[in-house]
C-alpha cells in the first residue's frame, strides 16, 4: 500500500511540474561577420542541444536539422548566474572550433542581456552580443 501511495505521489508531482521549453541564444559580432548560436532547454543546468557557428562563408552545425555545415559538438559548457562558457569542437573531439565567453545580467522583468567574446581559432576573435528567444 505504501508503494502505491509513493508512486501516486510521484506521478502527481510530475504532472504538476511546469512544461520545459527550449530557446536559441544567438550571438553575433557587431558587423555580422561571425556568429555562435546555441539551443538550450529551460533546466536547472546548462544543457545545450544544438549549435550553429559561422564566420564568413564557413559554417558548422551540430545537426542538419539546425542548418547546413560541417559537424560540431559541444566540448564543454558551463553557466553561473553571471556568465556562460561554451566550447564547440569538431565531431572527433580533437580540435576546438569556437569558444564563446559571455557575461549576463538582468534587471526586473527585462529580458536577460548577454555580451562577451567569440574566438574561432584560425579566423579571429570578436566582441559579441546575444539575444535569447
Amino acid at each position: 500500500m505504501n508503494r502505491i501511495l509513493g508512486i501516486t505521489a510521484l506521478l502527481a508531482g510530475l504532472a504538476a511540474a511546469p512544461a520545459m521549453a527550449t530557446e536559441w541564444v544567438s550571438c553575433t559580432t557587431p558587423s555580422g561577420e561571425a556568429s555562435f548560436d546555441y539551443l538550450v532547454g529551460t533546466l536547472d543546468v546548462l544543457a545545450i542541444v544544438g549549435l550553429n557557428v559561422s564566420v564568413g562563408e564557413k559554417v558548422w552545425a551540430s545537426d542538419v536539422a539546425y542548418g547546413p555545415g560541417d559537424p560540431i559538438v559541444v566540448g564543454q559548457a558551463f553557466e553561473t548566474g553571471e556568465m556562460v562558457l561554451v566550447d564547440a569542437m569538431d565531431d572527433n573531439m580533437t580540435a576546438i572550433i569556437a569558444q564563446l565567453r559571455l557575461f549576463k545580467a538582468e534587471e526586473g522583468d527585462a529580458p536577460m542581456v548577454y555580451s562577451g567574446t567569440l574566438k574561432i581559432p584560425g579566423y579571429g576573435a570578436w566582441a559579441v552580443s546575444c539575444q535569447a528567444g
